[in-house]
């Protein structure tokens, strides 16, 4: 059993830090369309853009470094309030292909998540029993 909460903690970091990457990457992909400006402030708008889109994910990772099971229900709450942001990203007219790739990253991290809080919910209902 611990081999397997070790698994999963390393997967969840892993989803978790290409997560921050696909936020970061994801202006770069499909971000607005900045030809009216100079090159050198069209990428420092789309740096600006990427820091923005994963400045909130940054306060979780002492969460994902060291998971505790009230920080992860947090952790999940936030994701999925993170999943509406992708998905409406995800149907915008520019930014289809960044919202594929940040929406399959929050998704597989929110179901790690949820996969590391099981057996601790196993855990709560047999100690209510």
């Amino acid at each position: 059993m611990p081999d397997k909460k070790i698994n999963v903690n390393r997967k969840l970091q892993l989803l978790f830090f290409l997560l921050i990457a696909a936020g970061l990457i994801a202006p770069f992909i499909s971000g607005p369309e900045l030809t009216n400006l100079p090159t050198g402030q069209a990428i420092a708008t789309r740096i600006s853009i990427g820091f923005l889109n994963c400045f909130l994910l940054l306060f979780f990772i002492p969460t994902v470094m060291r998971p505790t099971p009230r920080n992860m229900s947090w952790f999940g709450f936030f994701l999925l309030a993170y999943l509406v942001w992708s998905i409406l990203r995800l149907f915008s007219p520019t930014g289809w292909v960044g919202g594929i790739v940040i929406t399959a990253f929050n998704l597989s991290t929110f179901l790690y998540v949820v996969r590391w809080l099981r057996p601790f919910k196993v855990q709560s209902k047999k100690n209510k029993s």
